[in-house]
């Protein structure tokens, strides 16, 4: 079920799989503080609903910003979604190798703030959905 759409993102949320599902925006230098907006939503989303496991689509998603600010919106992100009660992470990653070298970077600075949150990236969304139902 959609849970909220607008203009940039949409978060389809089943209940049944506890399983939130959400395209990554672009990440464009001009359009940051909409970005941020975003993945605010995203955490507020996975409070309101007590989300357990979370998609996060970015084979689409083009991100052109330079590395300190897409660091630090991966790295608040992670730190907001680290303190609700979501055990599960899945990404589906980006065809474009300077992307998801970016991304894997960003995963291991988030790993060391040891998060209770499993995460995983898959390069298709049937193998992230089956890791999620485990």
């Amino acid at each position: 079920m959609i849970v909220y759409h607008n203009s940039i993102i949409t978060l389809d949320y089943d209940p049944a799989t506890d399983i939130l599902e959400v395209a990554l925006p672009d990440m464009q230098a001009h359009s940051i503080s909409e970005v941020e907006r975003c993945l605010h939503i995203i955490v507020e989303h996975v409070i309101s609903y007590d989300v357990k496991k979370l998609l996060l689509d970015s084979s689409k998603a083009v991100v052109e910003v330079e590395d300190e600010t897409y660091r630090s919106l991966i790295l608040q992100f992670s730190r907001e979604l680290i303190n609700t009660r979501l055990q599960k992470v899945a990404r589906i990653a980006t065809p474009v190798a300077s992307q998801e070298h970016r991304a894997n970077l960003m995963a291991q600075e988030v790993h060391q703030l040891k998060p209770a949150v499993a995460y995983e990236n898959f390069a298709g969304r049937a193998a992230a959905l089956d890791w999620l139902l485990v």
